[in-house]
């Protein structure tokens, strides 16, 4: 086996098995999202509330030094993810439940960030000099907070839709 391959297995068999079972669960739920659906709004945010769970383990990780760059990453990514969730993808119905068109977005974007992450822990880990690195520190949080501000910027968008005022009926 070479350097290399040792050197994946090694990081792969280090991982805790618990973190292969939250991708696994990230993965399937954003593969759901490639469908339409018709769901109750607490169902809408069990998605945004573990990438949010996520952002804030990302804060108190990198340090409170980062957290200027993190809400400047979160700002950037909530505007660009409010701005890419198109027009009627969201409906609301009556019962205070939502028709979501299926869409892509949401598992390549969960895609990325889990790689990302796994990527900035691993670097961490094996190469400390790196991840000490001001410029990699600083640029894999605001990524990962961009990342996840696209995602809760399309939430947000949904959720407009879900506590925008009724229309008058047209038989009114």
């Amino acid at each position: 086996m070479s350097a290399s391959l040792h050197s994946v297995a090694v990081v792969i068999a280090h991982t805790p098995v618990w973190v292969w079972g939250l991708y696994a669960l990230l993965l399937v739920l954003g593969l759901r999202r490639t469908r339409d659906v018709t769901l109750p709004l607490w169902r809408v945010l069990i998605l945004p509330a573990v990438v949010t769970v996520l952002a804030v383990s990302s804060v108190i990780g990198a340090g409170l030094g980062t957290l200027p760059v993190i809400l400047v990453g979160l700002a950037a990514g909530g505007a660009a993810g409010w701005r890419l969730e198109p027009a009627g993808a969201t409906r609301r119905l009556p019962g205070g439940r939502l028709r979501l068109r299926g869409e892509w977005w949401t598992l390549l974007q969960l895609a990325l960030v889990l790689v990302l992450r796994y990527l900035a822990n691993v670097v961490a880990a094996i190469d400390p000099v790196l991840h000490a690195n001001p410029a990699w520190h600083l640029g894999t949080a605001f990524a990962t907070a961009a990342l996840s501000g696209l995602f809760l910027g399309r939430t947000a968008a949904r959720l407009r839709v879900c506590f925008a005022p009724a229309l008058p009926s047209a038989s009114a």
